[in-house]
């Protein structure tokens, strides 16, 4: 596979920061060759491109990472629709009407979609699928907890954790009980547990650091930038690779 010149939108955010650094690290693989992000934070001082608008430096960059939030990432998408760029999306918290958008989006980019960039959950998405399924008369509940500067809550993984157990029992992800927490210093943990009168069994999965995301996001990156257009998720990446 071909690298693909990458811009990264949040770029001084946390998560813009883990992938630029990580990527560093694997030159060979990844090369993010402009950041984005407000105009107060731009430092011009920088071995990349930076800028407040990916339009600017379209000539220097294939595909776009998003994590940043919900305005900023629709005018983001809108820049790659007018380019014709494709993107991978980390940020959550989106409202109804903007993930009508993304989806009509994706008619003319290749976008991919995933509120969690971790392998490791993906892979427990499934487990939890596959569960939901067998496990009929349990009670399922999911806990979640974030930094404390987190914005939405709950998480937009518990959200898909949710959508997953309804998609698997025909039910409302509304009707299943999700606790967020927010606490000073944590990555994201997230527990579903499925509770009987006998037994309980308890899905766990807890990130020590954003690296994990960050790697996801790069990789999928590569993956997205070599699509047709259309609306792509952590699974289609996992399954085709």
């Amino acid at each position: 596979m071909n690298v693909s010149k990458i811009a990264i939108n949040g770029f001084f955010g946390r998560m813009g920061q883990t992938i630029y650094n990580l990527s560093i690290k694997d030159k060979e693989k990844f090369e993010v060759t402009v950041g984005c992000d407000q105009k107060d934070k731009i430092n011009l001082q920088h071995e990349i491109s930076l800028t407040d608008n990916l339009s600017k430096f379209s000539d220097l960059f294939d595909v776009v990472i998003d994590f940043s939030l919900p305005e900023p990432s629709i005018k983001a998408v809108k820049t790659c629709e007018e380019i014709s760029k494709p993107i991978t999306i980390g940020t959550t918290g989106f409202s109804d009407e903007q993930k009508k958008y993304l989806i009509a989006a994706s008619e003319k980019i290749p976008l991919l979609l995933a509120p969690n960039m971790s392998l490791g959950v993906n892979a427990s998405l499934q487990s939890i699928s596959d569960l939901s399924k067998l496990l009929t008369n349990y009670e399922v509940s999911i806990e979640e907890t974030h930094h404390k500067n987190k914005i939405d809550s709950p998480s937009g993984t518990a959200l898909k954790i949710a959508d997953v157990i309804a998609n698997a029992r025909g039910t409302e992800a509304s009707s299943i009980d999700i606790k967020a927490y927010r606490e000073e210093g944590e990555i994201g943990v997230h527990k579903t547990t499925f509770k009987s009168d006998d037994d309980e069994i308890i899905i766990y999965h807890n990130a020590f650091n954003r690296s994990i995301f960050a790697k996801g996001a790069l990789e999928t990156s590569q993956w997205i930038a070599n699509q047709k257009p259309g609306l792509y998720t952590y699974k289609d990446f996992m399954e085709s690779v």
